[in-house]
């Protein structure tokens, strides 16, 4: 079972990933111009930390237990360590 806040800590790492392979020229054109057009659409760490606020915000107003949170607020920039070109930021 994945935790909220392994869920956050990959799609974090996902989007740097993304960027680091959309910005290496010893790859082939190919290959960097697909992990641009998906970087285009993936969500941004601005985007995550926001869907994580309003499901913290969701949980606060319900307080369901049957609705859980898939992500967490908290982010750790050791996440990014080895990611040259850091946070997938947007754009």
């Amino acid at each position: 079972m994945t935790m909220p806040i392994e869920r956050t800590r990959h799609l974090i790492q996902a989007g740097a990933f993304l960027r680091d392979l959309a910005a290496n020229m010893a790859l082939p054109k190919q290959v960097r111009t697909e992990a641009y057009r998906l970087l285009r659409h993936f969500p941004s760490i601005s985007d995550v930390e926001a869907i994580a606020a309003n499901e913290a915000h969701l949980q606060e107003v319900t307080k369901s237990p049957l609705r859980p949170n898939l992500l967490v607020t908290e982010f750790d920039p050791e996440w990014l360590r080895g990611y040259t070109h850091g946070p997938h930021v947007g754009g």
